[in-house]
C-alpha cells in the first residue's frame, strides 16, 4: 500500500489550467464517489483551492494508483491528459505525506503562512470521511497534518502578520491608485464566503468605508455586511453595483462566469465618471470573463497578478520556514513509525497463515496415505506446529524489532517478498 498525491498548483500551472481542473464544493461528493471507483484507489481525498488542485490517495500499487489519479483528473474535469501532464507533480509514500504536511502548515502556499489553508485541508478530508472514502491510513495522515498545521502556527511565527490571497488582493487594489488611498473609494465585494470575509476585513484595515457586499444568498450577504458595517445587495443588483463602484473584489464559488463583457460594457456606459474600474478576480474558476480587458477604463487583475504583492510581503515569515520544516520532519517520523508498526503485524499474520496452510496440507496428505489414528494425527499435528513455530520465531521476532527503525519498511517488504505474500494467485 502506498500514499500518493497528484496535483497542480500556482507554481506549476497557469490560472487557465487551474480553473479547468478545479472541483467545486458542490461537485465534491460526486467527484469523491467517482474517485472511489478506480481499481487501485483504496482511500482518497480532493483538495481544490484557488491556487491548487490535489488528489490524495492510498493505493494498492504505486504506478497503477498514480495513473488512476491522473485518469480521474482527466475524466472528471474533461481535460485531456496531455493538457496538464507537463504541469502536474506526483509524490508517493514519505514524500506524499511530507507534501501534505507542508501544505497544511502553509509553507507550500503562494502566500507563505496563510491562515486559510489548514481549514481547507480539514474540510477536504472531512468531505472524504463523509463520503466513506477516508479510512485508516489516509485518515491517520490527515490527523497528523492537522497537528502539523496547529504546531506551525503556535510554535513558530510563520503566521505573524498574516497575509491571505484576499488581503493581497486589497493591497493590489490600493497600489493601483496614485494616492494609495482607499478611504474615498467605493468597493464592492462579490461573494460572501471565506474569501469575501477576509477581503472585507482587509478593506477595513486599509481604511475603506464605502463597502458593498453582493451575494447570491441574501441572508449570508447580509450577515457579512452587518459584521463590517457594509451594505448588502442581492446578486441581481450586480449590474447597478458595477456602475457605482471604483473597485470590485470577486471571490464567489460559482462554476460559471459572473461578470461578462456584455454586463460590464452596459455598466461602463452608465457610469458618470471616466475613472477606471479596477476588478480583482481571486476566484478559481474565474468569476470575470478575460474579455472585459477590451473595455476602455476597465482594469482586470487575477490570482497570477498577486505574486509580486505576495513576494514583497513575505518578510520575517521566511525566517520561520526552517522551524516549520523541523516540525514537519519530526511529525513525519512519528507518522512513519506508526505506519511501520501497523504494517508488520498483518505481514506476520500472513506468514503464519501461509505456514499453517502448508503444514495442514502436508499433515492431511500423510494422514490420507497412512490411515493415522486420531492419537497419531494429534501427535503429528502437535509436532509440526512446534517445528513451524520454532523455525519462524527468530525471523519474526527480528522483523518486529527492526520494523520500528527508519528502514523498517524494507525488512517488512523483504519478508513479504521472501514468502511470496504479494504474488498474484495462479489462474
Amino acid at each position: 500500500m502506498s500514499i500518493v498525491v497528484v496535483g497542480v498548483n500556482h507554481r506549476t500551472a497557469p490560472i487557465e489550467l487551474l480553473e479547468r481542473l478545479s472541483i467545486s464544493e458542490e461537485m465534491l461528493p460526486k467527484a469523491l464517489s467517482q474517485l472511489n471507483n478506480y481499481e487501485h484507489v483504496l482511500e482518497g481525498a480532493i483538495l481544490s483551492t484557488c491556487n491548487r488542485v490535489e488528489i490524495y490517495a492510498s493505493v494498492s500499487k504505486f504506478h497503477g494508483g498514480a495513473q488512476d489519479l491522473k485518469n480521474f483528473l482527466a475524466e472528471f474535469c474533461h481535460v485531456a491528459p496531455e493538457d496538464f501532464s507537463d504541469h502536474a507533480y506526483t509524490y508517493h509514500d514519505d514524500s506524499a505525506v511530507k507534501h501534505l504536511f507542508r501544505v497544511a502548515s502553509g509553507i507550500d502556499s503562494m502566500v507563505v503562512g496563510e491562515s486559510e489553508i489548514l481549514g481547507q485541508v480539514r474540510r477536504a478530508f472531512q468531505a472524504a470521511l463523509e463520503e466513506g472514502i477516508l479510512h485508516r491510513v489516509l485518515g491517520a495522515a490527515a490527523r497528523q497534518a492537522y497537528r502539523v498545521g496547529k504546531r506551525a502556527r503556535t510554535e513558530t511565527a510563520i503566521g505573524r502578520n498574516p497575509v491571505s490571497v484576499s488581503s493581497a488582493a486589497i493591497e493590489l487594489a490600493r497600489r493601483a491608485f496614485s494616492d494609495n488611498d482607499l478611504t474615498h473609494r467605493s468597493v464592492a465585494i462579490v461573494g460572501a464566503g471565506k474569501m469575501g470575509g477576509l477581503a472585507a476585513r482587509a478593506l477595513i484595515a486599509a481604511g475603506a468605508t464605502d463597502i458593498t457586499v453582493v451575494n447570491r444568498s441574501e441572508e449570508r450577504g447580509a450577515a457579512l455586511a452587518e459584521t463590517f458595517a457594509a451594505t448588502a445587495r442581492p446578486l441581481e443588483d450586480l449590474p447597478a453595483v458595477l456602475i457605482e463602484s471604483d473597485i470590485v473584489i470577486s471571490s464567489t464559488t460559482a462554476s460559471q462566469i459572473v461578470i461578462d463583457k456584455q454586463m460590464l460594457e452596459a455598466a461602463m456606459a452608465e457610469r458618470k465618471t471616466a475613472d477606471q474600474l479596477l476588478i480583482v478576480d481571486i476566484a478559481v474558476p474565474r468569476d470575470v470573463s478575460p474579455s472585459v480587458t477590451a473595455i476602455p477604463n476597465v482594469v482586470l487583475r487575477d490570482i497570477d497578478d498577486l505574486k509580486d504583492i505576495v513576494e514583497s510581503n513575505k518578510g520575517s515569515r521566511l525566517a520561520e520556514v526552517g522551524k516549520v520544516e523541523e516540525i514537519i520532519d519530526a511529525e513525519l517520523e512519528h507518522f512513519l513509525a506508526w505506519e511501520r508498526s501497523t504494517e508488520v503485524e498483518p505481514t506476520i499474520s500472513a506468514v503464519l497463515g501461509k505456514a499453517s496452510v502448508i503444514r495442514l496440507d502436508e499433515v492431511d496428505r500423510l494422514a490420507g496415505r497412512q490411515r493415522l489414528s486420531d492419537a497419531e494425527r494429534a501427535a503429528i499435528d502437535q509436532m509440526t506446529t512446534r517445528i513451524v513455530a520454532k523455525l519462524l520465531h527468530e525471523p519474526i521476532d527480528k522483523v518486529r524489532k527492526l520494523s520500528t527503525s527508519k528502514q523498517g519498511h524494507v525488512y517488512v517488504a523483504a519478508l513479504r517478498e521472501l514468502f511470496g505474500l504479494d504474488d498474484e494467485p495462479n489462474p
